[in-house]
């Protein structure tokens, strides 16, 4: 089996690192303008009154998701927390009221990103490669530095905030492949936890002790008796009057200039499923290297992982089966396929997506045609996630979403061409 790389090979990126579509959210964060820039912020949120709702956050927020009835927000500011920078800061609300917070302080994706340096020209291969092992060699000492000297200072100041108290492990994750300890500190009806993700991820989350946190699995999916749970994805499929049967409102995760569409992807599925995961862990827990690349890891195991954790099953094959396909998706299931990608038919179908919306009566072009097939990518061409989320059965097309920002309206493909340019599919099942 080929190893997923996340849309784009190293060799092109060395030609066209802009090929891989930076889109991540956290660009508009570093470019904000905000007053909450470099201000440390631990005293506001952990104060009482901002969790018992008679305060608002701080700064303005912008929604990326839902996960049952919580919404997901991110903060449009670059802050301090616990004296340090922080990357990324998350909120959870339910019904209006904040039920968790998480701050990402350090993360391999962004920080080594794709692997896009200049070499020099005229090198072979193996001396760019050698250059390139020396490059990431120096930049993963410069990581590796940040990563413990950031861990060291935050567990310092938590502790120094919790009273000098020394932190507790405890476990979150029920299945084997997502469980993962943690450092947990008490303050004033809070946990406060530290996860340090294997020399990739250091993350920060304050919930409510009263809240149940021993598991990714939203707490109002958790409690539901399966029965109820497998109705509610039911429930939600869309059947259009022109026959499209669809699953609607799944959210692309923007996996920005990082081998991360397979993770993104998954992502997308976890959270339809209730399980508040996103692509930062997911890559520890499938064993991302510090490369700027995707191989090495185990994205396959991790896919089971995230199906046994949401209490689904899952089926993968190299042959993409789309009665399978529509089956799973009629029941509210969205189906995930690493296919060959090319630019050329990423273009067309973006074009195609144009054109239906202004005239119904448009079609892809027959698959019958050998001109239409030849432009098809083959077995070279790199690999590349997508997400089916719907399909129309006369018309013989699949919907489906990427991991890019701009991306959250679907896209048509015609089953003929995923079978041809399926490599791995997955197909998540009760």
């Amino acid at each position: 089996m080929k190893v997923l790389f996340g849309c784009l090979v190293l060799a092109a990126l060395l030609v066209d690192p802009a090929a891989a579509l930076p889109n991540s959210i956290l660009g508009p964060i570093a470019a904000a303008d905000s007053p909450l820039n470099g201000r440390d912020l631990t005293e506001e949120l952990l104060a009482a009154d901002l969790w018992s709702g008679k305060d608002a956050l701080p700064g303005e927020w912008r929604d990326e998701g839902e996960i049952a009835s919580s919404v997901i927000s991110h903060l449009q500011a670059r802050p301090k927390l616990f004296g340090q920078d922080v990357i990324l800061l998350r909120a959870v609300r339910r019904a209006g009221k904040l039920e968790s917070l998480e701050a990402t302080f350090v993360d391999a994706g962004s920080y080594f990103g794709y692997f896009d340096e200049k070499l020099p020209e005229g090198l072979s291969k193996r001396e760019a490669r050698k250059q390139i092992e020396s490059i990431l060699a120096a930049k993963q000492d410069d990581f590796s530095k940040l990563y413990t000297d950031t861990r060291l200072d935050l567990r310092s100041a938590i502790s120094t905030a919790c009273g000098d108290a020394k932190p507790e492990e405890e476990r979150i994750g029920r299945t084997r492949g997502l469980r993962t300890p943690v450092e947990e500190w008490h303050r004033d009806g809070r946990r406060i936890r530290l996860l340090a993700g294997e020399d990739r991820l250091l993350r920060v989350s304050i919930v409510p002790a009263a809240v149940a946190a021993d598991q990714w699995l939203d707490p109002e999916i958790a409690a539901l008796p399966m029965r109820e749970n497998l109705a509610q994805l039911a429930a939600g499929v869309v059947r259009a009057d022109d026959g499209t049967v669809a699953i609607p409102n799944l959210q692309p995760i923007p996996q920005g200039f990082r081998p991360y569409c397979g993770l993104n992807s998954l992502a997308m599925v976890a959270r339809h499923f209730g399980l508040h995961l996103d692509e930062d862990w997911l890559a520890v827990a499938s064993g991302f290297r510090n490369t700027g690349r995707a191989d090495g890891s185990n994205l396959v195991k991790v896919y089971h992982a995230v199906a046994a954790e949401a209490g689904m099953g899952l089926d993968r094959s190299t042959r993409f089966d789309a009665g399978a396909a529509k089956r799973s998706i009629a029941r509210g299931f969205p189906v995930i396929v690493w296919r060959r990608f090319s630019h050329e038919r990423n273009a067309l179908h973006s074009r195609f997506m144009r054109e239906l919306a202004d005239d119904p009566a448009a079609t892809l072009p027959d698959p019958a045609i050998p001109s239409e097939r030849a432009t098809w990518p083959g077995d070279e061409a790199p690999l590349h996630a997508s997400v089916l989320v719907g399909y129309h059965a006369e018309r013989k097309e699949f919907l489906f979403l990427e991991s890019w920002t701009g991306r959250d309206k679907p896209r048509r493909m015609r089953a003929e061409e995923l079978a041809a340019t399926a490599d791995l599919c997955f197909v998540f099942k009760p």
